[in-house]
């Protein structure tokens, strides 16, 4: 399964003021470019909050074809560095990324902001010395062998965060900056922000090869735009008042394929009538056309692209209008029906209907045996398999990926408990029929949702064939929503 754990999750830096350089009399002795110290004054903007990584980039080369980084072999990072910074790139290959994107590199005066916040911090956790629990960094003063010496996966490193929660500030890799390297003061209109000025350009954070002077938040360094190296990677950055202009190709669903079939839909009353609500009766086999599903629900990560590229109301439980640290990887929650529509539309994408859910969580018909009445068979659930049954003052979400012993015939994730799903369908009794009108996306009539959630009660409500049903303006933390593709 293709792992997209660190895709872009922006983390916004508020307007403010950044105390940026070094003051000579710093205990951790800083470099003569760092000053004079100065007070600068900063807009609101965002920055990722981890580099760029060879997955992101990957999709990249393979929708440009620019060309790959030189250590990659047939244009495909080694195994088992997808997750690791890209490196061996230049300034200008970063720069290209940017424009496919729809996104930027931050200037140093962000990056410096971004790693230390207002207060004058030496490395970003704060004022204590750096050690190997924060970042990776003085491999050769370790007598790490060169040949050894490589870069970690990024976000390794939590106790190592910024004040903002920013990660892999220090150590790891050099970042390239917008900026070129030019002495203090720092003036954003001087020129040095001018893409088109041939120059060094400053990268930041030090590397792995680093020393802890090196990797403090004011210090910085030249290099030639056109310089490539192992160690010399980006992340990149957003302007608060941009629009519009994030590439839906950052994301990267993980699509399972359900071929052509047909499947048994709801309940057979008979079979469990202490669990069959009247709703999924009566039982009826459906023939559905081949089609795609993503093998999990929306992250918040995914849907945080979404919200930055488009302004859209960010759920209300993000804080300072950012993922809260820790759930990138969970499903997105606090959505109603409209916020995924809205997130379909934007990502090219759309919601399964009931009957493609259903059909991708049992499976299809086969002779002589009874649908299945979980995902992954008839085995009782237990919290190997799912997410369910959950003290909900204290435990909600867990990772998508979490449960893969749960998994659907499909090797479909979380398709009980975790959270409920919205579906495109309108709540109407069986028999299913796609042209009866219940796939109609403008009407207000309550919506279906599936699969149960973690604040379910009961193993009765993570079975395939349960329905749920809530008007479309619902919005809770136990709802969100996986996406279909369209259809062709």
């Amino acid at each position: 399964m293709a792992d997209d754990r660190y895709t872009p999750t922006w983390i916004t830096i508020p307007a403010g003021t950044l105390m940026m350089g070094s003051d000579p009399r710093d205990a951790a002795r800083p470099y003569r470019d760092e000053q004079p110290q100065q007070q600068v004054v900063l807009p609101e903007f965002r920055i990722s909050r981890v580099p760029v990584t060879n997955t992101q980039y990957l999709k990249f080369i393979a929708s440009t074809h620019h060309a790959a980084p030189g250590h990659w072999a047939a244009d495909q990072p080694v195994k088992g560095s997808e997750q690791f910074p890209v490196t061996y790139v230049s300034w200008h290959d970063a720069q290209a990324f940017c424009g496919w994107a729809g996104v930027r590199l931050p200037t140093e005066a962000e990056w410096e902001k971004a790693a230390r916040s207002d207060d004058a911090r030496w490395w970003p956790w704060g004022n204590d010395l750096p050690d190997h629990s924060r970042c990776h960094f003085d491999g050769q003063a370790h007598g790490v062998a060169p040949a050894a010496q490589s870069v970690l996966p990024v976000g390794q490193f939590p106790c190592g965060a910024s004040p903002y929660g920013v990660l892999d500030m220090a150590g790891n890799i050099w970042e390239w900056t917008h900026s070129l390297y030019q002495d203090y003061p720092y003036h954003a209109d001087d020129g040095r922000e001018d893409p088109l000025t041939h120059g060094q350009r400053v990268v930041r954070g030090g590397s792995y090869n680093h020393d802890l002077r090196h990797i403090r938040c004011a210090a910085r360094d030249g290099i030639a735009a056109g310089a490539r190296d192992v160690y010399v990677g980006f992340r990149i950055a957003l302007s608060s008042q941009a629009q519009g202009v994030l590439n839906p190709a950052l994301l990267d669903f993980d699509w399972v394929t359900v071929p052509t079939g047909v499947f048994v839909m709801g309940s057979n009353a008979a079979s469990r009538s202490t669990a069959v609500l009247a709703s999924e009766l009566p039982q009826h086999p459906v023939h559905l056309d081949e089609f795609c599903i993503a093998q999990t629900a929306v992250t918040h990560a995914e849907y945080a692209k979404f919200v930055w590229a488009t302004v859209h109301p960010v759920p209300s439980h993000w804080f300072n209008g950012t993922v809260p640290l820790g759930l990138e990887r969970h499903p997105v929650t606090h959505v109603d029906w409209h916020d995924a529509q809205s997130f379909c539309q934007w990502a090219k994408v759309r919601l399964p209907s009931e009957a493609e859910w259903e059909m991708a969580a049992r499976g299809a018909a086969t002779d002589g045996d009874k649908p299945r009445i979980y995902p992954w068979g008839n085995h009782r659930p237990d919290d190997t398999r799912l997410n369910y049954r959950r003290d909900t003052k204290r435990i909600r979400t867990t990772p998508v990926e979490h449960y893969p012993r749960g998994a659907s015939p499909y090797g479909l994730l979380d398709m009980a408990g975790n959270v409920w799903e919205w579906v495109s369908s309108l709540y109407a009794p069986y028999p299913y029929s796609a042209q009866d009108g219940r796939e109609d996306l403008h009407s207000p009539a309550p919506r279906v949702l599936r699969g149960g959630s973690f604040a379910s009660s009961h193993a009765r409500h993570v079975r395939c064939a349960m329905r749920s049903l809530s008007y479309p303006t619902r919005r809770r933390e136990h709802i969100g929503f996986r996406v279909a593709q369209l259809w062709s």
